[in-house]
């Protein structure tokens, strides 16, 4: 039986999420699933998207899956809180969880900006003070990071939230989220949790509510600091990504 993945993007997205993850993954596995919800495709409409629905059509598609080949899953964002639910249910083999939104909205935001930048503002002045061009050159790579990370959120967000159709998805979004909380069970396989600390979207309550689901001795739990609800679509994402290979490589994944 040969090793497949199976990857689960975020709402409103599609499997560019995984862009920056999927040559390392092709190196390992016999098999990519990556999995495209109902209405989310090139050219198709999000009134097409149905949370029920979308529930039945990805646990359809897991379940061949899994008949055939030994899995491992990656969720991001709606696709994290998806994937819990499938690890609580099937036999998964390890589990990657990027800012599952599970819970969301990110109410503590403005706070954990404020003190993002008050810390590296200090660090600046600091470098400054030193004369560390070096340390200079990488705080101000921070901020743009962070700023533009924003900007890219914030402005796909808005081209798509004030289109009629994508207030009928939030309704659907909604309804999905709260029916595989609801069914949502204890979680065998080890895990791995990553979470931005300037996520826009989703609060580190779902990452904590998640990781008490997970029972397997094997749990890790990464923050990043400098990261935002973008994550591998971020162009500073290369620590999360030899993370999250390094998790799934490890013991015998090769």
């Amino acid at each position: 039986m040969g090793k497949a993945v199976f990857l689960l993007h975020g709402w409103l997205s599609d499997g560019n999420d995984f862009k920056a993850l999927l040559p390392h993954l092709e190196k390992h596995y016999e098999r990519l699933e990556v999995i495209t919800y109902p209405g989310h495709g090139p050219d198709e409409d999000y009134l097409n998207f149905r949370g029920l629905e979308t529930v039945g059509i990805v646990e359809e598609k897991f379940r061949k899956v899994v008949e055939e080949h030994e899995t491992d899953v990656i969720g991001f964002s709606m696709g994290g809180a998806l994937a819990a639910y499938l690890a609580s249910k099937y036999p998964v083999r390890k589990l990657v969880l990027l800012a599952p939104g599970n819970k969301y909205f990110n109410l503590r935001l403005p706070f954990s900006k404020l003190k993002f930048l008050l810390k590296t503002i200090y660090a600046y002045q600091k470098a400054l003070f030193m004369k560390d061009e070096e340390r200079k050159e990488e705080l101000r790579w921070k901020l743009r990071f962070v700023f533009r990370d924003d900007l890219t959120t914030l402005r796909a967000l808005k081209d798509r939230w004030f289109r009629r159709y994508v207030r009928h998805a939030y309704r659907n979004f909604k309804e999905l989220i709260d029916h595989v909380n609801a069914n949502t069970g204890e979680i065998n396989c080890p895990c791995f949790l990553a979470w931005g600390r300037l996520d826009q979207l989703i609060p580190k309550a779902s990452i904590d509510y998640l990781a008490g689901l997970c029972t397997n001795e094997c749990k890790v739990i990464k923050i990043y600091d400098y990261m935002s609800h973008l994550l591998l679509l971020s162009p500073d994402c290369e620590e999360l990504v030899q993370d999250i290979m390094e998790f799934l490589v490890e013991g015998g994944n090769t």
